[in-house]
């Protein structure tokens, strides 16, 4: 091999090498752009409710909220409420992983748990938890059994489905394969199953980490159990519209950081990945 074969055409931009550095500038920029929408849109509230075009008995100005927010975060009673929300989603979401493992190793696997039970799959999935919070206050009242039981209903299906569709992408011939060489069940789960699998799992876990936390505030709102809904639910009725702005915010807030530590742990669990190192083929 000559210098030639090797040296890039004279004015050819040099290609980029793959990587974290590509990685995070995308990912800084998007940062930045959501910073930025959030920062017009607080400012755009502020500026309509200060002009008079927002009613400011029903939509107080972003800096009164902020204001508030601010004091709430010297209360115990804040954190108290935060942690009510956060912990019974939490404790969903855990049997959400054990449950959604459990059945999709037998659906994707054993023909016949698929066929004798998609149509009790498929009739569950489209009930929205919310209409299950009679039934839950009926059976346990305004408590966390109640929450935790919505939260894990709700949120299986995306967490099942993802499973199961990645279960049913492991390469048969990989595992026909590590059969005849006999590598063992470990090897075989390990380096060929989980590979194919994690990616799957991870996105489902993602999308379920936000519904457990949209039922589980939904279930305090409705039915009266501890946590961010139900002070919002009781800021609403004393007409304490800042409070009840401030819990709002602190929700989506609660939100948009579980979905963000998720993601930072696609990032080690995933490092082999294509979408993790930067690569575009």
């Amino acid at each position: 091999m000559v210098a030639a074969d090797i040296t890039p055409p004279a004015g050819a931009p040099a290609k980029a090498r793959p990587g974290l550095p590509v990685l995070w500038d995308a990912r800084a920029t998007d940062l930045a752009l959501g910073a930025a929408a959030v920062a017009g849109v607080l400012g755009l509230w502020e500026a309509l409710s200060r002009t008079g075009v927002l009613d400011t008995q029903v939509f107080p100005a972003a800096s009164t909220v902020l204001v508030e927010l601010w004091r709430l975060l010297g209360t115990g009673v804040f954190w108290g409420d935060l942690w009510a929300t956060l912990s019974s989603a939490l404790t969903g979401l855990a049997l959400v992983v054990l449950i959604g493992t459990v059945a999709a190793m037998l659906i994707g696997l054993i023909r016949f748990v698929e066929n004798s039970t998609w149509v009790v799959v498929e009739f569950l999935k489209p009930i929205p938890p919310i209409a299950l919070i009679p039934l839950g206050l009926l059976l346990w009242g305004p408590s966390p059994t109640m929450k935790v039981t919505l939260i894990t209903f709700g949120a299986l299906w995306p967490f099942l489905t993802q499973m199961v569709y990645g279960i049913r992408q492991t390469n048969n011939v990989a595992l026909d394969m590590a059969s005849s060489y006999r590598l063992g069940w470990w090897l075989t789960t390990t380096r060929i199953v989980v590979p194919t699998l994690l990616p799957y799992a991870l996105t489902g876990l993602r999308i379920s980490a936000s519904i457990a936390v949209i039922v589980s505030v939904v279930t305090e709102l409705i039915g009266g159990a501890e946590g961010i809904g139900q002070t919002i639910a009781v800021a609403q009725i004393n007409n304490a519209l800042p409070t009840m702005y401030a819990y709002i915010l602190t929700a989506g807030l609660l939100g948009v950081g579980i979905n963000l530590v998720f993601q930072a742990l696609e990032k080690p669990l995933l490092f082999w990945h294509p979408s993790q190192r930067g690569d575009t083929n």
